[in-house]
């Protein structure tokens, strides 16, 4: 078994040198989002914004923190909602924010043993505390998004063979991530042993009976010991200063689908509390957010956008809209940048619910599954190519909310056969 779980990640050390790290973000002072900086308050707004955006000449700085610059910002709700929804806006800007973080509208029920707005509150002060850096590959000249990938897939992989949960799976992301945008230089031999430390972290805190250390150690087939184990675990810690609850994309999931669900919870005291919404589409969606947090692209996303995007691509605007607090110009970046791997899900078709022995059935969908794997990333990348170069070829015929809408929707033909892979453009619903 060691040696089937540590064959994704012996490629760590033969990856094609040319995949080359993501672009640098230029911002006005970049360790604002990772927490580090002194001017934090001062910079707040450069954290939210897409780099390379400069303000037209002749105008003054917008107050709506919007990523860009509306030349008419006075306008009213319902026609800045128009402006963002329009081909003109589209093209011009490639990342919006409207909405300041702090300021997302509640969309919790009352609570009689909580204040859901201080819930809310506390969720979205998470998101600011645990930032990662989106330029992180910088300051690791040996290491490679792809290299990345692997070591997801197969921390994966570990999960579904040890039954561990699907936030035990995001909390080591998380901690992967936020390790590596507080350091520097770590070689690609270190990689495994930082993903298997971390995930023995998040083991330790998420599960009631987590795998024994020498089990960890003898996933990585005697690349990783229990002693190095122990040690990085130390310095991970320290590292992300103990900071180890953060609020994951899985954990924003499961608080938008019982928000979703709100209206069929029969115990209205306590229905919150224990999770009550469909476990298909739990599964199908989170699916849907494991293949985009594989992608070295998701650091420049929250998680609650990304929770939230995928459930776009898997409802409609409107639900959306109502259970996640956000609007469509918050989301809009993130949506059309999952759309290529939203494609790729509906070329495989949908992942079934596994059961597994000794564990209930009420919760087999909160295990992680090893349904992503990279071959299902390369599939997401040739359609990023073939978009990339759609918009590039005919800027003006994009219409994403026309694209997107149902991308997921089963097609009309039953027999259309799903390991068939082309690289068509989504059909408009």
């Amino acid at each position: 078994m060691a040696d089937t779980l540590n064959r994704g990640v012996t490629m760590l050390l033969i990856s094609s040198p040319d995949s080359s790290p993501t672009e640098s973000q230029d911002y006005c002072c970049r360790y604002c989002q990772i927490g580090h900086c002194e001017n934090k308050e001062k910079h707040l707004f450069e954290n939210w914004v897409s780099p390379g955006l400069e303000p037209p000449s002749g105008s003054s700085s917008t107050e709506d923190e919007v990523d860009g610059y509306i030349e008419n910002p006075s306008q009213g709700t319902n026609s800045s909602f128009e402006e963002f929804r329009s081909l003109k806006f589209q093209v011009r800007f490639r990342n919006l924010f409207t909405t300041a973080p702090n300021a997302l509208r509640c969309p919790l029920p009352c609570f009689n043993w909580a204040d859901s707005n201080e819930v809310w509150t506390n969720m979205l002060k998470k998101e600011l505390t645990f930032q990662k850096d989106c330029g992180l590959f910088e300051n690791h000249p040996e290491l490679q998004p792809r290299m990345r990938s692997i070591l997801l897939d197969w921390l994966s992989e570990v999960c579904e063979v040890y039954r561990l949960h699907k936030e035990t799976f995001a909390l080591a992301i998380d901690f992967i991530d936020r390790y590596l945008s507080v350091t520097k230089n770590i070689p690609k031999t270190q990689l495994q042993l930082i993903g298997i430390s971390a995930l023995f972290v998040a083991a330790k805190l998420e599960e009631i009976y987590p795998p024994k250390l020498t089990e960890f150690a003898y996933v990585t087939d005697s690349a990783c010991s229990e002693s190095e184990i122990i040690r990085q675990e130390m310095i991970l810690v320290k590292a992300l200063k103990w900071n180890l609850s953060p609020m994951t994309a899985n954990a924003w999931l499961g608080v938008y689908l019982q928000v979703a669900n709100i209206d069929h919870i029969q115990d209205q005291e306590l229905g919150f509390v224990f999770p009550q919404y469909s476990t298909h589409a739990f599964i199908q969606i989170s699916r849907l957010c494991d293949l985009s947090l594989m992608d070295v692209g998701s650091l420049n996303f929250r998680y609650s956008v990304i929770a939230a995007s995928a459930l776009y691509h898997h409802t409609n605007e409107e639900l959306v809209m109502e259970v996640t607090g956000y609007n469509w110009a918050d989301l809009y970046p993130c949506i059309k940048w999952m759309a290529p791997f939203a494609r790729a899900i509906l070329d495989v078709g949908q992942s079934p619910i596994k059961f597994f022995q000794n564990i209930n059935a009420e919760d087999c969908h909160n295990i992680q599954t090893h349904n992503v794997d990279m071959a299902l990333v390369d599939r997401a990348a040739v359609h990023q190519a073939a978009y990339k170069e759609k918009e590039k070829e005919s800027p003006t015929s994009l219409d994403l909310s026309a694209q997107l809408v149902g991308l997921l929707t089963p097609p009309a033909n039953k027999t259309r056969p799903t390991e068939e892979f082309t690289d068509e453009e989504p059909v408009s619903s």
